[in-house]
């Protein structure tokens, strides 16, 4: 045991060593910052505090495991068993700080994600570290969690890894991360169209689906052995399309130009979800009738189209719901720096939506922050269309210190004998 304790710590300071001046000066000052801009935050209570998160967590301290057994909340579980660890591990903290402690973890371990998703890319140099501390300070990532309390960047964590390891060709993993995120939040699956491309366009095996559905109940087993019914667990989701009678939530989608009225929820409901349908189908199809093989580089930029374009387009979506697009929007702008204003448009579309809800008033109508996402979108795609349908190679224009082998081309054929 000494032995090992000896080698960390001779590991950790040969790390130390090798680090730059100026890579440790701007993790460490970027972490101190992101930290204390987090604290000013963290102590502000939300409608969503009073009305949900305290509430929760008062029944968890009360009645402990136990109150699994029961449906006191509208959430998966695995949210509230992380708020169950925290009344155990830490029972004097404040509610305000506890509730908000997971997504504000989680904020990090997505920043940590982008780095990964960057260096991918950018080998040695403050590139990679660059993004991941971009992800910290990004106006949505710190509302959504520190001052909202919001559980977003855990599902959309889950997301990043999925993306991270899609592109380095682990697919295992890749299908692990999903099925986590998809635990936390139903929101994941706007990622499952870029799967089914991957499976349509035989780069990896059905099998790795096999996967999602055992995370799924095995996320369940701890709330189900409470004594809560396992069917009454399994349809916590549907349970949850079934809320709210509105067509957007503040969500800049294609629906805030519409009343909010009754009848027109009525007339547009059924069309929307179609239209999410068909959005999703679309997507699959310009990619699969591609003869071009998908590289990483595309993986990232489909990943970030696809966590547009099926929010946009299905009704009742609030407006936290394109989180993941904004996160993944600053990766994707390291990638292909003339896009350095998409991160912009997209986050900027999302922190325009937050306000009503936040701040009890809008800086600019939430239709204006739809049209600047169509706008982001539209870039996007046909962007993608191009490097899809071109005859010509397209060159990702990266940084001079970039890796040689960045443009390394996803067959399938390669990446299933890759990962036998």
């Amino acid at each position: 045991m000494l032995q090992l304790a000896q080698r960390f710590f001779v590991t950790i300071l040969n790390r130390i060593r090798k680090t730059s001046l100026s890579y440790a000066t701007i993790f460490v000052t970027g972490m101190i910052f992101s930290i204390a801009l987090r604290l000013s935050l963290v102590d502000n209570k939300t409608l969503d505090y009073y009305a949900d998160l305290k509430p929760w967590y008062n029944i968890i301290i009360s009645q402990g495991f136990s109150a699994f057994a029961t449906n006191f909340s509208n959430y998966n579980p695995p949210y509230l068993y992380l708020l169950y660890i925290i009344t155990r591990l830490f029972p004097g903290t404040p509610i305000v700080i506890a509730v908000k402690l997971p997504s504000l973890i989680a904020d990090f371990i997505c920043g940590y994600l982008v780095y990964c998703i960057v260096q991918i890319s950018y080998k040695n140099n403050l590139i990679p570290l660059l993004a991941g501390i971009t992800v910290l300070f990004a106006p949505t990532v710190v509302l959504n969690s520190a001052f909202w309390g919001q559980a977003d960047s855990l599902f959309t964590a889950g997301i990043l890894a999925c993306v991270y390891y899609l592109m380095i060709n682990k697919y295992s993993p890749a299908f692990f991360s999903f099925g986590v995120a998809l635990a936390f939040k139903l929101q994941a699956i706007f990622l499952l169209p870029l799967l089914l491309v991957l499976l349509v366009k035989k780069y990896i095996s059905w099998k790795y689906f096999l996967i999602i559905p055992f995370i799924l109940i095995l996320a369940l087993i701890p709330a189900w052995t409470a004594g809560r019914p396992l069917f009454e667990l399994i349809n916590i989701y549907t349970y949850q399309t079934t809320q709210f009678q509105l067509l957007t939530m503040n969500a800049a989608s294609i629906y805030s130009w519409l009343p909010t009225t009754n009848l027109v929820f009525n007339l547009f409901y059924i069309p929307g979800v179609l239209a999410g349908a068909i959005a999703a189908f679309m997507f699959i199809m310009i990619t699969y009738k591609s003869t071009r093989d998908i590289s990483r580089q595309m993986i990232l930029e489909l990943a970030l189209l696809v966590t547009l374009i099926i929010p946009f387009f299905l009704p009742k979506m609030h407006e936290r719901y394109f989180y993941p697009a904004d996160v993944i929007s600053i990766a994707y702008a390291f990638y292909y720096p003339k896009f350095f204003y998409l991160p912009f448009l997209v986050g900027g579309a999302s922190f325009l939506s937050y306000q009503s809800f936040l701040f009890g008033g809008e800086l600019v109508p939430l239709p204006i922050a739809t049209f600047v996402l169509i706008i982001a979108i539209s870039i996007l795609l046909y962007h993608i269309i191009l490097q899809l349908y071109s005859q010509t190679t397209f060159i990702i224009n990266h940084h001079p210190l970039d890796s040689p082998n960045n443009n390394t081309k996803m067959t399938p054929q390669g990446l299933m004998d890759q990962n036998k």
